[in-house]
Formats: structure tokens, C-alpha cells, sequence
């Protein structure tokens, strides 16, 4: 990540701050795709994604920041077109159930809204593009594999039947609007979220407020998350995570509008440079389960070839293709 400083009065223009921080950061990535069921089913796909972040620190030690991020995705499978086969695809921020992509189109680039935080003896309050506390739970993406994520079957309040039913930060668009408070102190963490129908979210129909608890002790992390929004959205996720040796794992569970979905999911680390990471859960919305396995090779310098294959309740993606990080 490369950081500029600017600390000329000129650019920094309120009284009493010594420095400001800006930072330039993010990815790239490009590989081939394939969607089983597609009208296309092999296909390029590519993202760039760039993360400009301000910081300043007032004189009594306050730090405040602002973030904003632009994306620029490739060709791609389109993410609201009709489905013609069984098995659905999940997609962030999706709001329709959809099975299998149809279709392939050109892709979007944009900035998101931008998101603000102060920040005090472990506390920050954000607003504007909201976290979302049941997204940001710890271990919620442990095993997440391939060059995309492969429709990301390994978040457990990710469902068939209600994709994404919570808040989280979206790097593509609008997002929620909101605020989050959180707090950490020794081994605890507690994350309150919430978004409003008439705070940038006009027609969703509902405010959603999230509650996530977490605690550390030893080599585990639980994490207990609550959440009170509109119909079809996760009520409840619990999370809980260990390591040892070369081994991450993770056992969650979500109740998503009555259907629970749970499962497990690993990191394994085969050699320096190799990881192997995998997941099986099983969703009763739809009856089916989601299994997926991929490799990560880190080839130095912040360069990484990625790929993965999954079954997404009966309907099989894989990716692979290289990512660097700037």
C-alpha cells in the first residue's frame, strides 16, 4: 500500500491538526470462469479495485478517517439474469434468489459511497457505506476459496433461499447507509450495526439493526450475532474458530428466516508458500449442500495464483487465475 503525506497547512486546513494521511491501496485480478448451466460457460473475468483512504488525529488523540473505493470490473457473469437450471448461485449484495447465470455482459466500474470514523480508546463510530455486524463476525469467511469466491457458499448467512440477508460494506456501490459502533477491549468484541429504509436504502422497506459478541481464549474465537430487519433476513448466526499447527478451522451455524444453514470450513497452510482451503455446509432452504475446495500459492511480492472448484447445491463453479495487491 503506498502513503502520501500531506502536512502543508495548505492542505490541511483545520486548525490544530499536525499531519494528514492519505493512502492508496488495493487489487487486481484476472483468470477464467466457469458456470456450469451458463448460456456461456467458460468466460474471462477480471476486477480492479482501488482504495483511497484519508486519516487526521486531533490534538486530544481522537483519529477520525474517510474511505472511499473504486471497481472496475471485466467481462463477467451478469448477476440478475433469469435462471434456467436448479442450484442457486450466490451472489454479494444480491437481493433476488437466482439460480444459474444465463448470461455474460460487459462489466460495471464506479466509485462506492464513502464511509467516516472517529476513533478513541477502542472504540469507532462509522457512518455512511455500514460494515454490518453479522458480516464482520470472526471466522465467518474462513475457507473462502478460488480467484472470486466462488458465489462464497461458505458464509453461513449466505442462503439459497435468502442471499446476503445482512448489512455489509459494499466496494461496488451504494451499500447500506448506516452507522457502526464497535468496541474491543482484551478479549472481547462487540459490533452494533444499523441502516435505515430512509437513509440512502429508500425502498427496502425496513430498518435492520445487527448485534455480534465476540471472545478469545486460547487458541478459539466464538462469536454470537443477532439481528432484527425485515422478512427473509438471518435472525441469528453463532461462529466459533481455532488454529493449531498448519490448520485454521471454523464451525458456524446462521438461522436465515427459519432455515438454518451450518457446516465447517478450513485454511491448511501445505507448505510455505501453499495453501489448501475448503468447506462443506449444508443449507435447508434449499435442502442441498454447498462443498467447496481451492489452493492459494503466494508467488512473492504480493502476487498470488488462485483457483477453486465448488458445488453450489448441485451446480458446479471453478475458477482460477492470479491476483496482485499494490
Amino acid at each position: 500500500m503506498k502513503k502520501v503525506l500531506f502536512a502543508t497547512t495548505a492542505l490541511v486546513a483545520t486548525a490544530g491538526v499536525a499531519a494528514a494521511d492519505v493512502t492508496f491501496g488495493g487489487y487486481g485480478r484476472f483468470g477464467v470462469l466457469y458456470s456450469e448451466g451458463a448460456a456461456d460457460e467458460w468466460s474471462l473475468t477480471s476486477r480492479f479495485r482501488l482504495i483511497v483512504t484519508g486519516t487526521a488525529e486531533s490534538d486530544n488523540g481522537l483519529s477520525f478517517g474517510a474511505q472511499v473505493r473504486y471497481q472496475a470490473d471485466g467481462h463477467g457473469a451478469t448477476r440478475d439474469s433469469a435462471s434456467t437450471a436448479s442450484g442457486p448461485v450466490l451472489t454479494p449484495g444480491g437481493t433476488t434468489t437466482i439460480t444459474v447465470v444465463t448470461s455474460v455482459s460487459n462489466g460495471t466500474a464506479g466509485f462506492n459511497t464513502p464511509r467516516f470514523w472517529v476513533t478513541s480508546n477502542g472504540f469507532t463510530v462509522s457512518v455512511g457505506n455500514v460494515l454490518g455486524a453479522i458480516e464482520n463476525m470472526p471466522n465467518m469467511y474462513t475457507g473462502s476459496i478460488g480467484l472470486t469466491g466462488l458465489g462464497y457458499g461458505n458464509v453461513v448467512y449466505n442462503s439459497g433461499a435468502n442471499p446476503w440477508a445482512a448489512d455489509a460494506y459494499s466496494s461496488g456501490g451504494s451499500g447500506s447507509q448506516g452507522i457502526d459502533v464497535i468496541w474491543s477491549g482484551g478479549a472481547w468484541g462487540v459490533h452494533l450495526s444499523h441502516s435505515w429504509d430512509d437513509q440512502g436504502n429508500a425502498g427496502r422497506g425496513f430498518d435492520r439493526t445487527g448485534l455480534a459478541v465476540s471472545y478469545a481464549f486460547g487458541n478459539w474465537t466464538l462469536g454470537a450475532g443477532y439481528q432484527d430487519g425485515g422478512t427473509g433476513d438471518t435472525e441469528w448466526v453463532l461462529t466459533s474458530g481455532t488454529n493449531f499447527g498448519n490448520w485454521d478451522v471454523a464451525f458456524n451455524i446462521a438461522d436465515n428466516a427459519g432455515g438454518l444453514k451450518y457446516g465447517a470450513a478450513f485454511n491448511y497452510q501445505a507448505t510455505a508458500s501453499t495453501f489448501i482451503r475448503g468447506y462443506l455446509n449444508h443449507d435447508e432452504s434449499v435442502s442441498d449442500e454447498y462443498i467447496g475446495i481451492g489452493v492459494h500459492h503466494r508467488l512473492g511480492g504480493g502476487t498470488f495464483l488462485e483457483g477453486g472448484i465448488a458445488d453450489l447445491a448441485g451446480t458446479t463453479r471453478a475458477d482460477l487465475g492470479l491476483r496482485f495487491s499494490f
